[in-house]
């Protein structure tokens, strides 16, 4: 084989390639790449208070996506009655997911206290404005 043969063969080597190449870089570009989005769906629940009424509590217990014998069991519950459940107890009733269900419970009771301490604050801020306001006048 003599020299312009091999360089003619290693150019169609090298365009099939490209075409190649291309060809797998458009075709990436038509179709986007799968996305496995996990969809939250306690974001759509209501929250918890503990002066939720049992439907309430099954409800909340549902969109956490409990399993079915935890809902039944719990859903019986006000939420005072949830949020007064330690641990232990909460593993005893509802086994290997006693944690879990301790863990979002403690979340929600947070969240709960966070909303009622804001809405403190801004009582005491209205009230001082007030007292502010009144002072001014005198």
């Amino acid at each position: 084989m003599n020299k312009s043969s091999r360089d003619k063969d290693n150019r169609n080597q090298q365009k099939e390639v490209n075409d190649e190449l291309l060809k797998r870089i458009t075709d990436n570009k038509a179709q986007p790449p799968a996305r496995n989005f996990r969809v939250d769906r306690s974001t759509t629940s209501m929250p918890l208070t503990s002066d939720s009424q049992p439907f309430e509590v099954h409800a909340w217990l549902n969109a956490k996506g409990f399993s079915r014998p935890v809902v039944e069991c719990l859903g019986i519950l006000n939420g005072a009655q949830l949020f007064s459940l330690s641990k232990d107890e909460l593993k005893a009733v509802c086994g290997d997911e006693g944690s879990r269900v301790f863990s979002q419970i403690t979340v929600q009771k947070a969240q709960t206290e966070r909303g009622r301490g804001d809405t403190e604050l801004q009582e005491i801020m209205r009230r001082r404005q007030q007292e502010v306001e009144g002072s001014t006048w005198e």
